[in-house]
């Protein structure tokens, strides 16, 4: 199969300038079968194209988004889309319609990106990560001024969604989004979990009882749950456990997350490895209050061993799992991470191995770990069911699907 990645973003795990969305793109293109030959489609950026992706990839075509853009499009960008504005030049949309039309499929990854659906031909995937307009619904419900424009920027978002081809499968990360993107919507949206990465090796033994937290520390629900940490949870800690350290590690940091740092309080910018700062720590804590999609970090802690006590925002579509304590009150939480904290140290080493003793089964129940093999597997059975869709026999098959 000849297949058109296009991503809105070079597909990368930098420590510091990748997030969450750029990581999807390395993982599945990394992990797709050899007989898949893969062309990308992408947009440069301050990360270059990872050696491994260019070693996997048929060909790699980097496209310059817009450095200048009017001041009315800078006054509105934030509003209506400046990530879309940015990439959406004539040369991106003519690259889009050239390479699809020598291919068997194409699968654009992120909302910044959809906007090329349109110049598109042939079977066609749209993965928008997080629905855009449903995160700028989190954004309007967390605004603290200028709400009437975060209003307006949902319902700009909710129109370029509806306008979508129809012929598109769409997808999400997470099951509750793609519930609610369908009943938006009006057509399927499937959902597709991210990976995770599969830890080994022991957890490093500690003097202290450290807790922490993980996250891009650049999103504001992160900003906010890093605070409730430090100035809510950590005072009520230290009454029960004064010698607790707190951890704050990830990427990007803001000023307000860096002033947060104290004697017992480190912020971590930029960690290479998020599975060090696991294996060093004795409980995660995630005390979210907003957020869509899955909780990678807490996906991350879990695969690492490590006991995660999260709220039940933090913990959003994740099954039971052992080290799991979800919580739905500030001192129910405390109460959880100090008994933690009070365990004898054997007592909080996990099984060792691949995946600290869980199945490697591609499954998301009990303790096993959802590998990035099954997610690529995932995403090319989509695009397989776009394929076969766009065939005459196929296209007779399907059911009307609402634009």
């Amino acid at each position: 199969m000849k297949l058109l990645y296009v991503t809105e973003s070079v597909p990368n795990r930098d420590p510091e300038l990748g997030d969450g969305s750029s990581m999807i793109p390395y993982e599945v293109i990394l992990h797709l079968p050899a007989d898949v030959a893969v062309t990308l489609l992408t947009f440069s950026g301050p990360v270059p194209v990872p050696a491994a992706i260019r070693n996997r990839c048929e060909t790699v075509y980097e496209l310059a988004p817009r450095e200048e853009l009017s001041a009315f499009v800078r006054s509105l960008g934030g509003l209506t889309g400046l990530g879309k504005q940015r990439r959406a030049t004539p040369s991106a949309r003519a690259a889009a319609a050239r390479l699809s039309a020598g291919q068997d499929a194409t699968l654009i990854h992120g909302p910044h990106a959809l906007f090329l659906s349109h110049h598109i031909t042939g079977p066609l995937v749209l993965q928008t990560v997080d629905p855009w307009s449903i995160r700028a619904g989190m954004d309007t419900a967390i605004a603290r001024t200028f709400r009437p424009a975060y209003r307006l920027r949902e319902e700009l978002a909710a129109r370029a969604e509806r306008q979508l081809p129809a012929r598109a499968r769409l997808l999400t990360v997470g099951a509750q989004d793609a519930a609610a993107w369908a009943a938006k919507l009006g057509r399927p949206v499937r959902s597709i979990p991210n990976g995770t990465e599969v830890a080994t090796g022991p957890r490093r033994r500690r003097d202290v009882p450290v807790v922490c937290f993980a996250g891009s520390l650049n999103y504001a629900p992160n900003v906010d749950s890093a605070a409730v940490l430090v100035e809510r949870i950590a005072p009520q800690v230290w009454r029960e456990v004064p010698d607790a350290r707190f951890v704050i590690a990830g990427r990007r940091p803001t000023p307000a997350v860096q002033a947060l740092a104290g004697p017992q309080v480190e912020v971590l910018a930029n960690v290479p490895s998020i599975l060090d700062v696991f294996h060093g720590a004795d409980v995660a804590v995630f005390p979210d209050e907003h957020g869509v999609g899955i909780r990678n970090s807490v996906l991350e802690a879990l695969a690492a061993g490590l006991p995660v006590v999260a709220t039940p925002v933090a913990a959003r579509e994740l099954p039971a799992h052992p080290l799991l304590a979800v919580e739905g009150s500030m001192d129910a939480l405390v109460r959880r991470v100090v008994e933690q904290l009070r365990l004898p140290r054997a007592a909080q080493e996990p099984p060792q191995g691949p995946g600290q003793g869980a199945p490697q089964d591609g499954s998301t129940g009990g303790t096993a770990v959802r590998t990035w093999e099954t997610v690529a597997g995932e995403y090319l059975a989509e695009v397989r069911a776009a394929v076969a869709a766009s065939s005459p026999a196929g296209a007779l098959s399907q059911p009307n699907r609402q634009p």
